[in-house]
């Protein structure tokens, strides 16, 4: 089991992994179309591809925290997207200027990637605890217990 060290300094590794992911495909977008990440014209051509690294960025970030987190993790998810979307409002702002670059859509991405990260890994962790477990034995082919007449294996009309 990973060993939780400062959760303040997790909180801002994951951020920092997951406002990197979305820093870097921006700014190699960017590169490949010759412009500024603050211009207008490049930002709403590529949108959608924005928010996606976004909320790739924040899925990944949002996992990783969640894995090293002993609490709980969709609070660790929620910190580390709102840390990450504050990280990149200050770098945004010393590069480009305030409110240039990142609008709702880019910060609900982070955050909404980190939540979805977090769960993830808690999904997961669930699934494999109850594996480990032995969790509920398996039903036998054509069973459905409780399945309306009708149905393979449901209770027969009438009996």
């Amino acid at each position: 089991m990973a060993v939780e060290k400062k959760p303040s300094r997790m909180y801002f590794a994951g951020a920092y992994v997951a406002f990197g992911i979305a820093f870097v495909g921006v700014e190699v977008l960017s590169f490949l179309y010759g412009v500024s990440p603050a211009d207008p014209d490049f930002q709403g051509n590529l949108s959608v591809v924005i928010v996606g690294l976004h909320l790739l960025g924040g899925v990944v970030g949002g996992f990783l925290v969640a894995k090293r987190s002993l609490g709980d993790r969709l609070q660790a998810g929620t910190l580390t997207g709102v840390v990450a979307y504050i990280i990149e409002e200050v770098v945004h702002a010393v590069l480009y200027g305030w409110g240039v670059v990142g609008d709702a859509y880019t910060m609900l991405a982070l955050i909404g990637g980190s939540i979805v990260g977090a769960l993830g890994y808690d999904s997961q962790m669930r699934r494999l605890e109850r594996a480990r477990s032995g969790g509920p034995p398996p039903r036998p082919e054509g069973e459905n217990p409780g399945g309306s007449p009708g149905e393979p294996g449901g209770t027969p009309p009438g009996g």
